[in-house]
């Protein structure tokens, strides 16, 4: 992976943290989530605007862009759904299970390079996830319990495994999409189908859409600048590198979300934790040393 393209990565990693944790907080999620939608597409207009104008539109990509629409309406919905339960299972859950769905499938699917020092990178980047999530149980000292793994019996595991194969389906399909368009236009255009996707259903609750746009007017704001910006970037980053290295390399964004969460949300954070953070950042290193 070029720095160019770890740089971009990084920044869309600390973003997207950021959000998804806004996203929790919001008391009617998926109305916040579409609201942010919605925001993001009149602020990102004038952008997408100048790069119809001024870039090429390979017509083929309109397949990839429906597609990606449907997905990420999809994703939204999943998000609203596994946002209900806890949220330092969920997310890392979620987040570290991307990653080894999109390198097995880019391998079979895309033929794209990837050499062993990438694939041990990944390795890396899921083991640290895997150990965010080992922490004491309550009322019984020098135990402990593997809540990553433990979550998939049950409701929380189940919806984050479904939001995984989500990510790793509108990755693989929006890493084909932006070699027909710029990456601006593209992602304007697939949240332009999944907000009209959703707005029949929302406009039937419109007193529910008021609601949360009064108790949540400068967090959708900052949802949608940061998700379209952050996912602009990831798009722009596969266009520097294999997509297998860049779903993992996002998982940075699990530290950022864990030291959120000690920082703002007041959470533990045990010596299982930074062991995890330094798997991470090893594995994130390798990948960009090797990819």
């Amino acid at each position: 992976m070029t720095p160019a393209a770890l740089a971009l990565v990084v920044a869309a990693s600390s973003i997207h943290a950021t959000w998804n944790l806004l996203t929790k907080r919001a008391q009617d999620r998926l109305v916040f989530l579409w609201l942010g939608l919605g925001a993001g597409l009149i602020i990102y207009l004038p952008a997408a605007a100048y790069v119809a104008r001024h870039y090429p539109f390979d017509p083929r990509g309109w397949l990839y862009v429906i597609a990606s629409g449907v997905i990420h309406a999809i994703y939204y919905w999943c998000l609203s759904r596994m946002y209900a339960h806890d949220f330092s299972v969920t997310y890392p859950m979620a987040r570290g299970s991307a990653p080894v769905l999109v390198a097995v499938t880019s391998l079979l699917l895309l033929q794209e390079p990837v050499t062993t020092g990438g694939l041990a990178g990944v390795a890396l980047v899921v083991c640290g996830i895997a150990a965010l999530q080992v922490r004491y149980e309550p009322g019984r000292p020098g135990s402990l319990s593997w809540p990553l793994l433990q979550a998939f019996r049950g409701p929380p595991g189940q919806a984050a495994m479904l939001t995984a194969v989500v990510i790793a389906s509108y990755s693989l399909v929006d890493k084909v999409g932006v070699g027909f368009i710029n990456p601006v236009l593209y992602l304007w255009l697939s949240h332009l189908v999944a907000f009209v996707g959703y707005s029949t259903f929302m406009l039937r609750r419109a007193a529910r859409v008021r609601a949360e746009a009064r108790r949540s007017r400068r967090e959708v704001l900052i949802v949608a600048v940061g998700q379209n910006l952050a996912y602009i970037m990831v798009l722009f980053a596969m266009r520097l590198a294999p997509v297998a290295y860049v779903v993992p390399a996002r998982e940075m964004s699990t530290l950022i979300g864990a030291m959120l969460g000690v920082l703002l949300l007041r959470e533990p954070f045990p010596w299982s934790k930074l062991g995890g953070a330094l798997l991470i950042v090893g594995g994130v290193v390798l990948i960009a040393l090797r990819g």
